[in-house]
């Protein structure tokens, strides 16, 4: 399953079956409670806001697009963060957080 090829954005039910085909075995089942999480979230305020379902969707979506189009740079991550390599994957001193925070605030 792809975008359609005419360049239009997927509907909500086109990127759950995309994110289904897509998503690794290992993550599917965490996928689907929270799709169900914010399906009755949604259901049970009976505001209409289907937000948190929309966001659900959206984040899982992408998740499926990098391991669909993530090419060879992307599973490099991916195997790196698994087999606990940060050093590799975040190679360098890491930086205080209080520092980072001043920076931003100057």
């Amino acid at each position: 399953m792809a975008a359609d090829p005419t360049g239009q954005e997927l509907n909500i039910g086109e990127r759950v079956d995309y994110t289904r085909a897509y998503l690794p075995a290992a993550q599917r089942e965490r996928y689907e409670q929270k799709l169900r999480e914010a399906t009755e979230q949604a259901l049970a305020l009976a505001t209409g806001d289907y937000g948190p379902l929309g966001n659900a969707v959206e984040r899982w979506w992408r998740a499926a697009r990098l391991e669909d189009r993530g090419g060879e740079s992307w599973q490099r991550q991916k195997r790196l963060v698994e087999e606990g390599r940060w050093d590799e994957l975040f190679p360098g001193p890491g930086r205080d957080v209080d520092e980072v925070v001043e920076e931003l605030l100057r």
